[in-house]
């Protein structure tokens, strides 16, 4: 006798009536860091732990995730006429978090490296990951720091002050927009469309959202070159 398995398959999981309530809710204050820019502003975010904490707080241990897309690239800052308080180069890494019952969301983040040693590779590797998760999970409201000044952007943007540091997030730009499949003067094209001014004359902020832009971009390229 052929038994057969009517066992029916799992239902997804949709969001937990508590976690769509604490959504809803501000962030707490007291979950708030706060640090001094190079500018002598106070810089408001989270800590890459205290994101995850939250996560896990919001939506439970068992009903989240995230996970590294792709690789996590470096970029050589060029050395010469390079100031003191410029990076060496630059990490970014792209991360998506995936929730039961939501939408998945990604985000790029960036670590500089601020000496060539391994130590400062690992801590700036590390960096781009952190700030790219916390990115992701920005994408789900206030609880994750929305509304907060992005403290790991803001780092990079201090250490990004070098005559050649913007130059090289300009080279950025370019190369992760042809490995996506646009050219440079699409590219260029696009950016003086979406920013209002030339690639040539973006700040080191904008240059950063533009670098994080095409490797969203690229993102998507990959992950329908995997489903094809």
């Amino acid at each position: 006798m052929v038994e057969h398995d009517t066992q029916q398959p799992a239902r997804p999981r949709s969001l937990s009536r508590d976690a769509r309530r604490r959504l809803r809710q501000p962030l707490d204050g007291l979950l708030v860091a706060e640090r001094t820019n190079d500018a002598g502003e106070i810089v408001r975010y989270l800590e890459g732990w205290r994101a995850i904490e939250q996560a896990n707080a919001v939506f439970g241990v068992d009903r989240w995730g995230a996970e590294v897309i792709g690789e996590v690239v470096y970029r050589a800052v060029p050395t010469t006429g390079r100031g003191r308080s410029a990076p060496c180069g630059v990490y970014t890494a792209t991360v998506r978090v995936t929730v039961d019952g939501c939408q998945p969301h990604s985000d790029v983040g960036v670590g500089a490296v601020e000496e060539q040693n391994a130590e400062a590779h690992a801590t700036a590797y590390k960096s781009a990951v952190t700030d790219a998760l916390k990115r992701a999970l920005r994408h789900f409201g206030d609880q994750f720091g929305n509304r907060l000044s992005a403290g790991v952007e803001d780092a990079a943007i201090g250490a990004a002050t070098s005559e050649h540091a913007p130059d090289e997030l300009r080279r950025q730009v370019i190369a992760i927009a042809a490995d996506a499949g646009t050219d440079e003067a699409q590219i260029r094209s696009w950016v003086t469309q979406r920013y209002g001014r030339p690639l040539d004359d973006l700040d080191v902020r904008s240059l950063l959202h533009a670098v994080r832009a095409c490797s969203r971009a690229l993102e998507r390229r990959h992950e329908q070159a995997q489903a094809a």
